[in-house]
């Protein structure tokens, strides 16, 4: 099998296996144990990273030498992508609470919020850049990278598919 093809379907496997571990209720749900909104959140939260760096195990083929030195700066990294996903869960608890009745301020301060949320995610990625380089050759630098965004595209699929359209109404 062709190596591009072989990535491929090693990425197709590892993003089905993210989307199913995503589109199941949280364990405690599933044996009818009450839980909040935002117990549920965590535990799925929890459950995608550990997901998550399974899959990047998986993708990165990374020799012994290369794994010491890279899962340190890979939990530092995604350290700092969970702080950022606190603040992108109140944003869409923010987003769902107005979406239907939200009026032109709201719509201009969430999509304001939105970019800046966007803009930090960015800048956080590209400071990490550096960090992974002194790790790992820049090959794997850019797979570890093209895993991220793959599984991270997932992530936001899945999420964008439980949002509220804005304006909707019908939905309430």
């Amino acid at each position: 099998m062709p190596k591009i093809t072989r990535i491929i379907y090693r990425g197709s496997l590892g993003a089905l296996a993210l989307s199913a571990a995503l589109a199941a209720p949280p364990a405690q749900a599933q044996a009818g144990m009450p839980t909040s909104g935002q117990d549920e959140i965590e535990l799925t939260r929890a459950n995608v990273q550990t997901r998550r760096q399974e899959i990047v195990q998986s993708m990165m083929e990374l020799t012994p030498a290369q794994s010491e030195k890279f899962w340190p700066v890979y939990r530092e990294y995604r350290n700092e992508v969970a702080k950022l996903g606190d603040q992108r869960v109140a944003f869409m608890e923010r987003f769902a609470d107005q979406a239907a009745t939200m009026s032109d301020e709201q719509s201009k301060k969430l999509l304001d919020d939105w970019f800046k949320l966007r803009e930090k995610q960015l800048s956080l990625q590209k400071s990490y850049v550096g960090k992974f380089r002194k790790v790992l050759p820049g090959s794997k630098v850019a797979r570890f990278y093209q895993v991220e965004n793959a599984l991270d595209t997932i992530v936001s699929a899945n999420l964008q598919a439980a949002m509220p359209v804005a304006g909707d109404t019908t939905s309430q």
